[in-house]
């Protein structure tokens, strides 16, 4: 019986792409007219690509629009359009890498750790800006070494930490699938699965349509953070420091004036603590699972609205 490569399922073509070596695999295309067709396939190198340097348009993607980050324009430029010709891509890609660079190695490396104390400064002041510079860093790293599984692991760690635990179990996957041996992704999994498992025994937010006592209690914690100067109401600069902590952008000055007298400002037209209470109780009847990300932004636990750092 005579096996022609053509007539293999796609899933033995596609494996037998992943083995070759690209020039063996155009030697083997060039065989024949349909080999050509077959392996110079875009979907083929496609996965190839994607076997061979991971999906880092899937995590921009993922990260940014869970997120609603702004990563570095590089990255975006990079990263926010998959190519139209994955051979190309493929072959420019190819060349550049080199896994044997140990010094290059070393200084991935030195990154990563420097990222995982950037980290822990972020879980002390909240500032939304040190986690856009570790996830910049992390893809930067990734584009060289696809296989660090740490740097999948911090990726899903930042994402956890916005409570956006769909998203952060895609990138923990990823780190696994580099090396299944890497124990903190065990334990972030367990961790956000034992966050899953306690929805159904919440804090509650609301309580006859009015802000529970324990999220009161939390927002007017928060707002005491923001307040720098101890006056009962948010400046247009602490507001604005506010708002880009909890969502990552500089909302417009027109936009800080129009939430004082919407909800409630003192004489200089700045938000009072009540009038930041009645924003949230607004946001929380509309959309609470919106307050509970914000609460996960600034340390809290969403469901048990506990500092994470105190549990």
């Amino acid at each position: 019986m005579v096996f022609h490569i053509e007539q293999f399922p796609d899933i033995v073509v596609e494996n037998l792409a992943f083995i070759l070596e690209p020039k063996d695999l155009l030697q083997l295309a060039s065989a024949s007219k349909s080999l050509y067709q077959v392996f110079m396939d875009n979907n083929v190198w496609k996965s190839k690509t994607l076997h061979d340097f991971g999906d880092l348009f899937q995590i921009y993607t993922i990260f940014t629009t869970a997120t609603g980050f702004t990563l570095d324009p590089a990255l975006t430029e990079k990263f926010s359009q998959e190519p139209s010709d994955w051979r190309k891509y493929y072959m420019q890609k190819n060349s550049t890498v080199n896994d044997n660079d140990t010094a290059l190695m070393d200084q991935a490396d030195q990154e990563y750790a420097n990222a995982q104390t950037q980290l822990e400064s972020f879980q002390q002041d909240g500032n939304v800006e040190i986690l856009v510079q570790v996830a910049c860093k992390m893809m930067w790293i990734l584009d060289v070494f696809p296989g660090h599984a740490g740097c999948y692991y911090i990726l899903g760690f930042i994402l956890f930490v916005l409570n956006k635990l769909e998203e952060a179990i895609i990138l923990l996957e990823m780190s696994r699938a580099v090396d299944p041996n890497f124990e903190p992704v065990d334990v972030l999994e367990e961790e956000i699965e034992r966050i899953v498992k306690g929805y159904k025994g919440e804090e509650e937010l609301l309580h006859d349509n009015q802000l529970s006592k324990a999220l009161t209690d939390v927002l007017e914690e928060v707002f005491s953070k923001f307040d720098a100067d101890n006056d009962g109401a948010l400046n247009a600069k602490e507001l604005d420091s506010f708002i880009f902590t909890t969502n990552g952008a500089h909302p417009p000055p027109a936009f800080l004036r129009q939430m004082g007298l919407r909800f409630g400002a003192n004489k200089k037209g700045w938000l009072t603590k009540e009038g930041f209470l009645a924003f949230y109780l607004e946001q929380t009847l509309d959309d609470p699972s919106e307050t509970r990300n914000d609460l996960g932004v600034h340390g809290y636990d969403p469901q048990t609205l506990k500092l994470r750092m105190q549990e």
